[in-house]
């Protein structure tokens, strides 16, 4: 549906007779979105003897997409809104947002600087009511990620020189749909790991394009690991795969109505030209081997960070157990992130992730990870979704992925343990824990001794850390399935670690440890 300019003129009553305010609605810039907008109620009352304000009650229709001309059956989505009212200053408006949700979403008075609503001013959902002391105000879901600000981030990555930036495709309306390639180009790519991103497949999932371009500046940072990170592996990274979406404001499909999150197993008559142009590039780049790792950068409505695990039933055991290190991985601290948190569904072919698992079956890790737009860890009293906490999530996810790679840096050291079958352990294969090495193993003897070698370390003190395996479980602990640290390794000069240890060390089962550098003063 074309943008339009909805006008109107609010009749007010005051004791002096009938005056005339107006407040207009329009979404005639990139990525506006609304249906309508309807007058229900207005009120005009004195406040003091210098100040008065008109209550505006409307009612706001989100607009729906385009109705799918190849799922019929898939209802239309209208999440997103986006809209700018001017001749606030003044009023107290009443919104009722219809058609979708309103939990906290945001205003801004320049459409570049927004802020959350309050709990006041959005006292239940659906509501907000807020006196506004500027004459034009912006509301939208969340903070817009626009295809402009895409483009921008595009143009500085491109700027660097591990950087590269290839258009792999158009969209249905011909915007290009872009992927860059980070890595250090001094080392073979045929000695690193492959990864694959791309995001934004459903244009409404603002928080999950924030969330991704931390992740990208923290990739190609002069921080010491990522350094590393370039030098041991290959990003192909789309951010978006949706341009036409994304600038016309719809919540879940192109601008044809297609949802190409699911388009992924249609013959090729049916296939849009964005997944065609993301299947061949990927084609392409896993003719000689595949990816390690494949994550598909999405937001939900659910008030919580998820990855999708694929259940062992549709995979296997082992890549259940893959896909929990990951997950576990990137909880971290379990700030922001908690087992409780996950979600599990069977693969399906529709999906990137199915797509890919048809044709590596385990070789890759292909999954969903998800950011929410309101709170995390469903606590309505803890952390709001924001630009800031999205950053530390993506450096959560970028630590995640440096240790599920297990990249061999200077400062972030894993190892794991040496000659366990010679020293009375036994080697752990079940997959029933989510063990972190190729190595782990268990013993009954609290005495049974492990050692861990490096050939070269440098000199310095190190936090010592050891992976601590729980249950390969839909929820489990938050004290198992991470680093724990136990204790500080000295490596008094440089050249080869080694560190012993028992059983009891590791409660019986031995796994990687990890060591991380410590500041110098």
């Amino acid at each position: 549906m074309p943008k339009r300019l909805i006008s109107m003129l609010l009749p007010t009553l005051m004791c002096s007779g009938i005056l005339f305010s107006q407040v207009r609605f329009d979404t005639s810039f990139e990525s506006g979105s609304l249906e309508k907008a309807k007058l229900v109620d207005s009120v005009k009352f004195r406040i003091s003897p210098n100040d008065s304000t008109t209550l505006l009650s409307y009612d706001i229709f989100s607009r729906f997409d385009p109705r799918n001309p190849i799922d019929t059956t898939l209802a239309s989505s209208a999440r997103w809104y986006y809209f700018r009212m001017t001749g606030t200053r003044g009023n107290t408006l009443y919104l009722n947002i219809r058609n979708s949700e309103a939990i906290r979403p945001f205003y801004s008075y320049d459409g570049i600087n927004f802020q959350r609503f309050s709990q006041d001013e959005n006292p239940r959902k659906g509501l907000i009511t807020k006196r506004f002391n500027r004459d034009t105000v912006y509301v939208s879901h969340y903070i817009p990620y626009t295809f402009s600000r895409h483009i921008s981030k595009l143009d500085e990555w491109k700027s660097l020189p591990y950087v590269k930036g290839e258009e792999i495709g158009r969209s249905s309306q011909g915007l290009p749909i872009d992927m860059i390639t980070v890595t250090d180009p001094s080392v073979p790519e045929s000695q690193k790991r492959k990864v694959w991103i791309h995001g934004r497949s459903h244009p409404s999932e603002q928080p999950a394009s924030w969330h991704l371009e931390a992740m990208i500046d923290l990739i190609v940072s002069d921080n010491p690991d990522a350094v590393q990170m370039r030098k041991n592996a290959v990003y192909y990274i789309v951010p978006f795969i949706n341009p036409d979406g994304v600038k016309g404001g719809y919540s879940r499909s192109t601008s044809t109505g297609v949802n190409i999150e699911i388009n992924w197993d249609r013959p090729d008559s049916l296939t849009m030209p964005e997944v065609k142009a993301l299947k061949a590039k990927m084609e392409q780049l896993t003719s000689d081997r595949p990816f390690d790792l494949l994550l598909n950068m999405h937001s939900q409505i659910a008030n919580s960070v998820t990855y999708w695990i694929h259940t062992a039933k549709t995979t296997n055991e082992s890549f259940l157990r893959k896909q929990l290190l990951l997950s576990s991985l990137t909880m971290g601290e379990r700030r922001l992130y908690k087992p409780e948190n996950q979600s599990f569904s069977d693969v399906g072919s529709r999906y990137a992730e199915g797509w890919i698992w048809n044709r590596f079956k385990d070789s890759t890790l292909a999954i969903t990870f998800e950011t929410p737009y309101t709170f995390y860890a469903n606590n309505p009293a803890g952390e709001w979704v924001s630009p800031e906490n999205l950053a530390d999530l993506a450096k959560d996810s970028f630590y995640a992925v440096y240790d599920y790679l297990k990249i061999d840096g200077e400062k972030r050291i894993i190892i794991e343990p040496k000659d366990l079958l010679k020293r009375g352990w036994s080697t752990i294969e079940d997959n029933k824990l989510v063990y972190f090495g190729e190595n782990a193993a268990e013993s009954s003897n609290p005495r049974a001794k492990v050692k861990f070698e490096k050939a070269f370390l440098k000199k310095g003190e190190y936090a010592l850390y050891a992976w601590k395996a729980g249950p390969a479980s839909e929820t489990f602990p938050e004290d198992v399935n991470r680093w724990v640290r136990i204790g500080t390794a000295v490596q008094k000069r440089d050249g080869k670690f080694v560190w012993k240890a028992r059983a009891s060390h590791f409660n019986g089962i031995v796994d990687a440890i990890m060591l991380i550098k410590e500041q110098e003063n």
